[in-house]
């Protein structure tokens, strides 16, 4: 088929058809996007600017997304960038390549499974486990994923959707990304199959080229269409538009006409399908020209008339003026030189005159014809550029001649048009003086002009290319085939701490860390052998002094005329302090989330909207204080969660963190499943710059719901205590001080009546005091067993353990160790004896034992407290369910620094051990 014309300005075509769409009031104009889509469709672009066409399309369906399009490398195993427009190009790089396989993030996946993957949580997904550092650092957190498939069923690529929160598609957006998925497919395959098509034209093109000839096609109104620029070639007239066949005729030759038009009457009338003829035909210039036509009808009629012609135009000119001279020429000297077309030239040196063949005035720019040619006489020296007359005289000499006179020279020579160009001339002196002075030359003039225009070109151009290579801002080397560095640059040496010299001595496979060596080699395999035109790939080079240098390597390969591989050209940029950078970043990601994970409640982050914080992420352990998700919470809304004052404290909070203050409050909640908790708030705001507006919120909120129900259940306990000791007082020290006032009273009495009291009854007085006396020193002690004055903690837990002597009771005995003195102080001491306390109630009222023996070990350093006994022991699950008694001890221990241990014993029972540090 003929060539038709095609637009090679595409991308302003696309921006004039684009220019003239209506503008929407909307950031994402959807009709804009289409329109230019469908004007790139139209259009020769590259295969990436079409999908940015597709990829921005598919970006206005919704706010939010990013939309990216990975395509199949040649080797089948990798998805390479197609389009990411608005992706940052850090993450683009940072994930490029993505090997197609399961846990190789959404797009592997989806590619490797050949169905569409949606990860509504890339952080939490185990497919995400090795990119999702990658994506969380630049705010990505979900990701839906399909594969893109041709008509047969091959992989082309997949198109994937981000978002920046978690979310799952919903049905109509499943049916929008697949038929996203579907457009990108037409997309890739129509752009594969123009190219193709555009392949199979040049290759035609070149071949017809090559011979010279001018292909066409003729319709049956006369018609013309070719398939080149041949006709201008041959300055012949291609006569499109009306009455083609009839202009056409008119250039022909009348000699020829006749016959040209009888030679297709055959394949009009239907007696054949071919013809050949030739004939002379006019050109644009006014000469003749001869060529050789062949036409074949492709299709007719249903009556049998032609309705298609195809055929060649054949430039046969010269062939024909071979014939000419042969039938003309009188010895095979001229015809050689006619049949050759050798511009030869006789040059009288006396006169300075030369007159030369057709050929040799043509080479010179002048249109003589033969005949005026041998008539036609030019003076020599003054059309030779003055710079090389000289040296142009001196290949006359016999110093520079050989001995038979031959010589060759390379000069410039002033053309018809003035201008200069250049002739290598080899000759020989036919005639010399006396004196061996040469007056008569024989020669002819080869056109070296293109040749030596290349040379100067070639020269400027390796000038040049050694000027940009020595001192080009990164690194550059020429590599051979089997890894010489052949050449390199003042910047490679720089990276990796080499001379030149020590370089060229060694190959790049020397300084190349092993885990990069075979992927690079595949690399270099893969181009050898023409499956791929260039790569690019970060690699780790062994700098000089062992340390590891980071390096972005872009290699193409340069091949010879004959397409066998010369060497590879390598650009080298050093990215050690990038990849630092991103190994810290997600280092440093890692921990945050690992440490945000860990926090006795959560970590939050938020944006402020309005002059309110608005969160935007939380920890994990946000579930399990609220017992729902963040998009949950806010679905239902804070008073699902938190009584009227408290969520006006927190608007009161929130509001001065919003202007730069920082906020430490206590809040109470409830959770989703009716728990109250309690959590301790503390956020700061977050400025992007000097002077800026607080943008960002930080935070964390430590749950201390268990302190506070500690902190209640020691006040209860405290509060018992007091009711116990209150109730002490009332049923036994009233009891026994009425019981004294009352045999006082009684002996008051009979004194006043003179009888004087008996002795059993003052007797019976003073033990009723004594046993009043002891009940308040017990009272007293129980307010306050530590007092220095009942002998610290060593002698308090000594009564306590002697008051629970039950003679129908388990044995109960105390030791004490008393290495060092005890030097902790109050509130310490008394801690350590509510533990004990404690420890001891329960293993009495619990344990089922015979025996209890309690320790008290002072140390210099420690103070260690045992309880054991020989009773049923716990559960192996009784001290994660513990209960009230167990948390408040556990709660005291912590309020001291201590350390509590309760288990089993070594001879079954309970073992009870709290340790702590004596101070210094």
């Amino acid at each position: 088929m003929p060539r038709r014309a095609e637009n090679t300005n595409w991308a302003a075509a696309v921006d004039s058809i684009v220019g003239r769409a209506p503008r929407s009031a909307s950031e994402q104009d959807p009709l804009r996007a289409q329109v230019r889509l469908l004007a790139l469709l139209r259009s020769p672009a590259p295969l990436n600017v079409l999908l940015d066409g597709l990829v921005s399309y598919v970006e206005t369906w919704t706010e939010g997304l990013h939309c990216t399009v990975l395509l199949v490398d040649p080797t089948g195993r990798l998805l390479r960038p197609g389009a990411a427009p608005t992706l940052p190009d850090a993450y683009t790089h940072a994930i490029d390549p993505v090997p197609i396989g399961i846990g190789e993030g959404s797009c592997g996946t989806a590619a490797a499974r050949r169905e569409m993957v949606v990860v509504e949580d890339v952080e939490q997904s185990d497919l995400w486990t090795k990119y999702a550092p990658i994506a969380l650092s630049y705010g990505l957190r979900a990701c839906w994923s399909v594969p893109i498939v041709d008509d047969v069923g091959a992989l082309l690529g997949t198109l994937a959707l981000y978002y920046r929160e978690r979310r799952a598609p919903s049905a109509q957006e499943i049916d929008l990304i697949q038929f996203a998925s579907s457009l990108a497919a037409f997309v890739i395959q129509r752009h594969r199959d123009a190219e193709r098509l555009r392949t199979s034209e040049a290759r035609l093109e070149a071949a017809v080229w090559g011979t010279e000839v001018g292909l066409w096609e003729m319709t049956a109104s006369g018609e013309f269409h070719w398939f080149d620029n041949w006709c201008e070639r041959c300055d012949i007239d291609p006569c499109i538009g009306d009455n083609a066949l009839a202009r056409w005729r008119e250039l022909i030759h009348p000699d020829d006409l006749e016959r040209y038009i009888a030679s297709d009457e055959d394949c009009r009338r239907g007696a054949a399908d071919h013809y050949a003829v030739e004939y002379q035909i006019r050109t644009q210039s006014g000469h003749w020209r001869w060529l050789h036509e062949r036409g074949k009808v492709t299709a007719r009629a249903d009556d049998g008339t032609p309705r298609l012609f195809v055929g060649v135009c054949i430039d046969i000119d010269a062939h024909k003026q071979t014939e000419s001279a042969m039938r003309k020429a009188k010895d095979p000297y001229e015809f050689a030189i006619s049949a050759t077309r050798l511009p030869v030239w006789k040059y009288d040196v006396a006169s300075d005159t030369v007159t030369g063949s057709v050929y040799w005035h043509a080479a010179l720019g002048y249109d003589v014809a033969e005949k005026g040619a041998t008539r036609r006489v030019e003076t020599w020296l003054r059309d030779i550029h003055p710079d090389d007359i000289a040296h142009y005289s001196r290949a006359f000499a016999g110093d520079v001649a050989d001995s038979t006179g031959f010589f060759q020279c390379e000069f410039r020579i002033r053309t018809a048009t003035g201008e200069y160009k250049w002739l290598l001339d080899r000759g020989r002196v036919v005639e010399r003086g006396a004196d061996g002075a040469a007056l008569k030359i024989v020669a002819i003039s080869l056109d070296i002009d293109v040749r030596k225009r290349m040379e100067t070109a070639l020269r400027e151009s390796e000038e040049r290319f050694r000027g940009a290579f020595e001192f080009a801002a990164i690194g550059m080397a020429l590599v051979a085939p089997d890894g010489r560095w052949m050449r390199v640059n003042r910047a490679l040496c720089g990276i990796v701490g080499y001379t030149a010299e020590e370089l060229l001595a060694t190959t790049f496979q020397a300084i190349t860390h092993p885990d990069d060596l075979d992927a690079d080699l595949e690399h270099m395999r893969q181009m050898l052998d023409g499956s791929q035109s260039h790569y690019h790939m970060e690699k780790r080079y062994f700098h000089k002094d062992g340390h590891i240098v980071w390096i972005l390597l872009s290699v193409s390969l340069v091949r010879d005329d004959a397409g066998q591989p010369m060497y590879f050209v390598s650009q080298i940029q050093d990215i050690t302090a990038r990849k630092h950078a991103e190994s810290q970043l997600v280092d440093s990601e890692f921990r945050y989330r690992t440490i945000a994970n860990l926090v006795p409640g959560f970590v939050f982050e938020g944006v402020v909207r309005d002059g309110h914080p608005q969160p935007t992420w939380v920890s994990s352990g946000f579930e399990r204080v609220y017992g729902c998700n963040l998009d949950h919470f806010i679905e239902l809304g804070a008073e699902s969660f938190y009584d009227a004052a408290t969520r006006a404290r927190i608007l009161a909070g929130a509001s001065t963190v919003a202007q730069g203050s920082d906020l430490n409050i206590d809040v109470s909640l409830w959770s989703i499943d009716g728990v109250q908790r309690w959590l301790r708030v503390v956020a700061r705001g977050v400025r992007t710059g000097p002077g800026a507006e607080v943008d960002r919120v930080l935070g964390v909120a430590e749950d201390i719901t268990q302190q506070k129900r500690l902190e209640w259940a020691v006040g209860e306990a405290t509060y018992q205590e007091q009711q116990r000791l209150g109730k002490e007082i009332h049923d036994g020290l009233s009891q026994e001080l009425m019981g004294v006032a009352l045999l006082a009273r009684g002996l008051a009495a009979s004194a006043r009546k003179g009888h004087p009291p008996k002795a059993d009854e003052l007797d019976r007085l003073s033990a009723l005091a004594s046993g009043t006396i002891s009940t308040c020193h017990g009272i007293a002690q129980g307010l306050s067993p530590l007092s220095e004055a009942h002998g610290g903690l060593v002698q308090a837990v000594h009564d306590m353990v002697d008051r629970q002597y039950n003679s129908s009771g388990p044995a109960v005995r105390f030791d004490a160790i008393e290495d060092a003195p005890i030097r902790l102080q109050w509130p310490s001491t008394e801690h350590v004896f509510r533990i004990a306390q404690e420890g001891l109630t329960n293993a009495l009222k619990h344990a089922g034992a015979q025996s209890i023996n309690v320790t008290l070990d002072l140390q210099p350093d420690t103070v260690r407290l045992e309880i054991s006994d020989d009773g049923v022991g716990l559960s192996p699950h009784a001290a994660e369910s513990a209960g009230l008694g167990l948390k408040i001890m556990r709660y005291r221990a912590a309020m001291i620094d201590a350390h509590l241990s309760i288990g089993p014993g070594e001879n079954g029972g309970t073992l009870l051990v709290c340790e702590c540090r004596q101070p210094a």
